[in-house]
């Protein structure tokens, strides 16, 4: 990675989350450890957003994948490891969502160790 990508980890949501949503996602993010937890969250909407660059990015949504892909340089996007996970709203539907969240936050932590060593 460049000496430009100082971020371990962006978190692309949907703009306009509920409490309880970003609830459910901060809770989550806690559970694995402190990389997640402190990652930086961008929410992506109708308005132009600048997504910093980053080792790791986990996208909840298509739309918000959709955003990364227009936003950053495929150069960047060939070295992150993106994972794509459901909306917050998804996840609270239903026990589905929930089990997709936990399996990309341990794909997501197991990529954070790795290019941390």
């Amino acid at each position: 990675m460049s000496s430009s990508m100082a971020t371990d980890c962006v978190v692309v949501v949907p703009a306009r989350c509920t409490a309880r949503e970003l609830d459910l996602l901060g809770r989550a993010f806690c559970t694995f450890g402190p990389k997640l937890a402190r990652a930086a969250r961008i929410e992506v909407g109708t308005d132009a957003t600048r997504i910093p660059h980053a080792r790791a990015y986990l996208v909840l949504g298509e739309a918000q994948a959709h955003a990364l892909g227009r936003d950053l340089p495929a150069e960047v996007m060939h070295q992150a490891h993106i994972v794509l996970a459901d909306t917050p709203a998804e996840v609270l539907a239903g026990g589905a969502g929930k089990r997709r969240l936990w399996i990309a936050l341990r794909n997501l932590r197991r990529a954070l160790a790795a290019a941390g060593n």
